[in-house]
């Protein structure tokens, strides 16, 4: 279980305060942007998520803060004999500004997997997220034919709810290969962004982002809130993510968007 939190100190210093309970870590922060923004990377030394394990992490922002927030690498989720779900559960309570930008999830065969991510954000709060994830392991021959995976995201305004998704697939469900499920593919995403309170995605905004990323299905669920959904491949669905978050950063946070040194090592 990890808990973390972005404080401010003064005007211009974003600060991180975190603790953790198991194997979770979060290596220390950086500035690349300056004081005013703290970079953080959760690192999960046991590389994946076995049948039976619970990974919990909460997080909050203070006002005035902004955090990007990371992974170095894939979550895997394993295979297992067992009748034990792994289950992963992410809390994020904001008033100030996130990106939430962690690398995808494998879901390996046999693996019986729940994740859930919730998230509640304040008038002040701004936030870009995202979630990918990869059904089984193609390249090295596996196909996702048995297990599940289930998924619930939900984000609130001030504990109104806003947008809630919820999946649920096994191995053997029809929407694997299904035209109005998967289609075949193995990999999908799902983005989003939210202004503050009194800003809104004009019809504009939204233009130039599908002009930007004509790949992902986008829609606008709130004057605050646009959410994108991509299926492919994982090499695909990952450019797609990157390609996204190019285009919301300069609209959502006002700064540019250049890419993660840790997503190039």
């Amino acid at each position: 279980m990890m808990d973390f939190q972005k404080a401010v100190h003064h005007a211009s210093l974003t600060q991180l305060i975190h603790r953790h309970t198991g194997p979770l870590r979060i290596q220390k922060a950086l500035y690349p942007e300056g004081p005013e923004s703290c970079h953080a990377i959760i690192v999960h030394p046991p590389g994946g998520i076995a049948a039976g394990d619970l990974l919990q992490i909460a997080v909050s922002a203070k006002p005035g803060t902004h955090a990007v927030i990371t992974t170095p690498g894939a979550t895997k989720w394993y295979g297992s004999d067992s009748d034990l779900a792994a289950c992963q559960k992410i809390t994020m309570n904001l008033s100030g500004d996130l990106e939430w930008l962690p690398q995808e999830s494998i879901v390996f065969n046999r693996a019986r997997a729940e994740s859930f991510i919730q998230i509640d954000l304040a008038p002040e709060s701004r936030m870009i997220g995202w979630d990918g994830v990869v059904l089984g392991r193609k390249a090295s021959g596996e196909q996702f034919e048995s297990g599940g995976f289930s998924q619930t995201i939900a984000l609130t305004f001030g504990l109104a709810l806003q947008w809630e998704e919820r999946l649920c697939l096994s191995g053997s469900d029809p929407a694997m290969k299904s035209l109005p499920g998967l289609g075949g593919d193995s990999a999908l995403s799902t983005i989003w962004a939210v202004l503050r309170e009194g800003d809104q995605w004009t019809q504009e905004a939204q233009n130039e982002i599908r002009s930007h990323c004509p790949e992902i299905a986008w829609s606008a669920l709130s004057p605050r809130l646009i959410v994108g959904r991509h299926k492919g491949c994982g090499r695909q669905t990952q450019q797609s993510r990157l390609r996204a978050w190019g285009a919301l950063r300069p609209m959502v946070m006002g700064k540019a968007a250049l890419p993660l040194r840790i997503w190039a090592t």
